[in-house]
């Protein structure tokens, strides 16, 4: 069975939400209720920022059915030295149905991905990975960052 890409649209965002909810149910401890108050936030999110090009997305599918996604979320940078692109990017919530898993789906998306990133121009390209996925993240060129992070809410 072939496995289809395509350009995550407007009309992709409940998918994308759904996506980014399955991801933070397996790799967090959040319950179905959280997640399903927050889905809608999400799809909200995907439609307006696929519409203004700030979140570069894409789906794969098998038999038309929606088996993967991952976007990029574009944000400003300051320039640095050796380029004069002024935007980054933060990889986002590639997600594959279980049943989808181990048959390089993740890694045709990524390198949807990346593709993009470079047409962008975009510096540089973050992410946080899981465990699992961590594998997949170095074998296509990540390498661990020199970051701190500060959370500033209580979610």
């Amino acid at each position: 069975m072939s496995v289809a890409l395509r350009r995550a649209t407007v009309a992709d965002a409940q998918v994308l939400a759904e996506h980014r909810a399955a991801v933070w149910a397996e790799v967090g401890d959040w319950s179905a209720e959280a997640m399903a108050a927050q889905t809608p936030v999400w799809a909200d999110f995907a439609r307006r920022t696929v519409a203004d090009g700030t979140y570069v997305a894409w789906i794969a599918e098998e038999r038309g059915e929606p088996i993967a996604s991952g976007a990029i979320l574009v944000h400003l940078a300051i320039p640095r030295p050796g380029s004069a692109s002024e935007r980054a990017g933060r990889v986002q919530s590639v997600y594959v149905v279980p049943a989808a898993r181990r048959r390089g789906v993740a890694r045709a998306v990524m390198e949807a991905l990346l593709a993009d990133a470079r047409a962008l121009q975009l510096i540089f390209l973050t992410l946080h990975p899981s465990e699992e996925a961590r594998g997949l993240y170095t074998s296509m060129g990540f390498t661990p960052a020199d970051e701190l992070g500060l959370r500033l809410s209580e979610a």
